[in-house]
């Protein structure tokens, strides 16, 4: 038996704006430029997540393509960061950092004809305070780490950290970046940096505690490889469960539970970047190295950055000269 054909109805589809269409994109056509443009730049890990999540926030602010997005809307996006989310004037100056340097790259590639981001002022940095550790506070971590599964290296990587490293160079590092470089005829030991944020490669002379440090740490390491080292291997290896068969390279986010580990032992709030704190103050404070020499030193290249050291100095050459002056300290 044949069902009858029933007879065709016409559904008419609500009709969409075409501003709509435009205002609505899917998230992911936005993201693909947003790929594109961190692709483009060879941004170092942590720079990405960093980029992706300063574009994000526009993102969930904003729902129109990239090319529809008038400079009243990145206006209000600002006001949003500092009135409604109340972020600090450094965090919001960096989030429309990005999305600037983002519409300046559409620009250039064409993929834009207009950049709303022109005209829109960045709120004035605040200037920064040096977060370094004290002496006392050093040692204290040194001791924690004595304590850990892994001294030898774990040791190594505080040492690397107070000579002004980022956690992702020490990641970064490899057995061969442990150089010697000839300084006014004599052998210093030094840690080549072939990747840096923003470039900042170079070399990091080592104090004569942290080659001891090294060299301790290198003898441990072969013993562990039961083999001589080669200088492609990476410097520091992952030893947890998860990774202990392959023994792969210890990440950045290993290092900073190595740090969490030890600010929970010892109270001290601690982070992998306070360590560059404590070797740029002391290089100006301890060593008396002016501001250029000490930038040259650490890898920096934005004096404004670098103000929170000079500041300290500032500050602490103050303090001694009021001392003095009141015969509370030798002249």
């Amino acid at each position: 038996m044949h069902r009858p054909i029933p007879s065709p109805k016409l559904v008419i589809s609500p009709i969409i704006p075409v501003e709509q269409l435009s205002a609505s994109p899917p998230a992911d056509l936005r993201q693909i430029f947003v790929n594109a443009f961190l692709t483009a730049r060879e941004l170092q890990p942590n720079s990405v997540r960093s980029y992706q999540q300063d574009l994000q926030q526009f993102m969930d602010y904003c729902d129109r393509l990239w090319n529809s997005v008038s400079q009243r809307q990145v206006i209000g996006f600002k006001t949003y960061l500092i009135d409604d989310r109340q972020l600090s004037k450094n965090t919001v100056r960096r989030v429309l950092q990005t999305l600037k340097s983002f519409y300046r790259w559409m620009s250039l590639s064409g993929h834009v004809t207009n950049d709303p981001t022109k005209g829109v002022q960045l709120p004035e940095a605040e200037e920064g305070e040096s977060q370094e550790l004290s002496d006392v506070e050093v040692e204290q971590i040194y001791q924690a780490v004595q304590e850990s599964k892994f001294p030898e290296r774990d040791r190594a990587i505080v040492t690397a950290l107070l000579h002004g490293l980022r956690g992702e160079e020490v990641s970064n590092l490899n057995v061969g970046d442990y150089q010697t470089q000839m300084v006014e005829g004599y052998a210093s030991k030094q840690l080549h940096i072939r990747e840096a944020k923003s470039d900042s490669t170079g070399w990091v002379m080592l104090f004569e505690e942290g080659i001891a440090d090294f060299e301790a740490y290198f003898a441990w390491y072969s013993e562990q490889l039961g083999r001589l080292l080669e200088a492609d291997d990476p410097m520091f290896l992952s030893y947890s469960n998860r990774t202990k068969k392959q023994r792969q390279r210890l990440t950045y986010w290993g290092i900073r539970e190595i740090m969490r580990s030890i600010k929970k032992q010892t109270g001290i709030d601690l982070h992998s970047h306070r360590g560059r704190h404590t070797y740029a103050t002391n290089l100006l404070i301890k060593y008396g190295l002016g501001e250029g020499e000490a930038m040259k030193l650490t890898r920096h290249r934005d004096r404004r950055s670098f103000k929170r050291y000079t500041n300290k100095k500032e500050i602490y050459a103050a303090q001694v000269a009021v001392l003095k002056a009141s015969s509370q300290l030798p002249s």
